[in-house]
């Protein structure tokens, strides 16, 4: 297989000095020195000892790096937000869901169809956007493939449902669970990934027959870290069959290091048959929170909030995810800390010669030229938690979480130990 060693690497050169800026508060970086971010950290920086970490959220002496969890914490307008909403959960609030749907919508730019209220009945009212949100897009995953995976109309319900290999997988364990729990005759077709670890979309086209019920792409792709851009993705929906539904997963598309990378959100106001999935789990730092949205066309986010348990999103969840999403700022200093640390974990890798899969999300597959279950047990013997596979075309990965500089150095030093024996 083939490996890619050049780095995606930031286009912002990391100075000495908007070094330690970016570690004091949000939008601080400034970006004028050119000592490279090497020399920072030898120059600036002694790397902490696993037990002495205690990241944000995390237990003391554990480096979290296992789950794609953003290790920077929360948005501090989501904090201050649930601080002012906190006083008020003994009273229903039925439109906060709404409300976060009319902020998706908005923050998106999609087009908003006017809506009927009823007097006295504004909290319930639609928020005339193409928007399904929900407890955390896992659950929307599982409505997907529930509504749309399946064929119902018969005493026999089948389907066929495709995604690359190695993927996230989320939509073919759902699958599996409800061919096993009703009897459903659900056939899961995997497709290799490329070379690079990619989604091979014209394998996927070749593979589509009678039966194929649900495509799933996820871009940036879990656990590779590649991305297919806005043609790539619109040249294959354009050739699907329109019976055929795409789910789109972008959970991770806030961390793509592109300039101008285009979205596949216009592509699910334009097709009847895509849908297009994100979460505030990743980049805004809200896993435990659990709020995920779905975009698509207008007649299935109906379908999926008629089936699906809206009112059941808090309220506090909903007006934090409201507060997240304005919050600019927040986004670039995740963005800058994550490419920060990641862009050193790359310099060490190579230090180490461990290929690695250039990554335009929150973490790195790394080729440890060793079983990638056996050297992950290893770490998190030691309190460092990282991911690896029982696929045999990434049994000798393991999946890094990008974490703070404190969890990727404290790592790298038992990583390096582990290595070299």
């Amino acid at each position: 297989m083939k490996q890619k060693k050049e780095a995606i690497k930031s286009k912002d050169p990391v100075t000495r000095r908007s070094f330690i800026a970016a570690t004091a508060g949000i939008g601080s970086l400034s970006l004028s020195s050119k000592l490279s971010l090497a020399e920072i950290l030898k120059s600036n920086n002694n790397p902490l000892n696993v037990d002495q970490l205690h990241g944000w959220g995390e237990a003391p002496g554990v480096a979290g790096i296992g789950y794609n969890e953003n290790p920077f914490g929360p948005s501090p307008r989501a904090l201050r937000a649930i601080n002012e909403a906190v006083m008020d959960v003994n009273r229903y609030d039925f439109g906060a869901y709404t409300k976060l749907e009319k902020a998706v919508g908005e923050h998106l730019g999609l087009t908003r169809e006017k809506v009927d209220v009823v007097p006295g009945r504004e909290d319930f009212a639609p928020s005339g956007y193409p928007v399904y949100v929900e407890g955390g897009s896992g659950f929307i995953l599982n409505q997907i493939v529930m509504n749309y995976g399946i064929k119902w109309n018969s005493s026999n319900p089948t389907g066929e449902i495709m995604e690359i290999d190695p993927g996230y997988g989320g939509v073919s364990r759902a699958a599996i669970s409800l061919r096993d729990l009703m009897g459903a005759e659900v056939k899961i077709r995997r497709v290799p990934a490329t070379t690079d670890l990619k989604h091979d979309l014209k394998a996927m086209l070749g593979a589509i027959t009678n039966k194929t019920t649900l495509i799933v792409i996820t871009n940036p792709n879990n656990p590779t870290g590649t991305i297919l851009s806005y043609d790539e993705i619109k040249h294959f929906v354009d050739a699907v069959p329109k019976n055929i539904m795409i789910l789109i997963d972008e959970a991770y598309i806030h961390f793509v290091r592109e300039e101008n990378y285009q979205t596949a959100v216009k592509l699910a106001q334009e097709h009847k048959n895509v849908i297009v999935t994100r979460t505030f789990s990743k980049m805004y730092g809200m896993a435990g929170l659990r709020v995920g949205y779905a975009v698509g066309d207008p007649l299935i986010m109906k379908e999926l909030r008629t089936l699906g348990n809206s009112l059941g999103v808090g309220s506090i969840n909903c007006y934090a995810a409201i507060a997240a999403l304005k919050d600019e700022a927040y986004v670039r200093h995740v963005n800058r800390l994550t490419n920060a640390s990641k862009d050193y974990f790359y310099e060490e890798l190579d230090n180490l010669d461990l290929n690695y899969i250039p990554s335009h999300s929150s973490f790195v597959l790394v080729d440890v030229k060793q079983n990638g279950g056996v050297l992950a047990r290893k770490l998190r013997a030691k309190n460092i938690k990282v991911r690896a596979y029982g696929n045999e075309i990434i049994e000798n990965y393991v999946r890094f979480t990008i974490g703070t500089l404190d969890e990727m150095q404290a790592m790298v030093g038992v990583l390096s130990r582990e290595i070299k024996g």
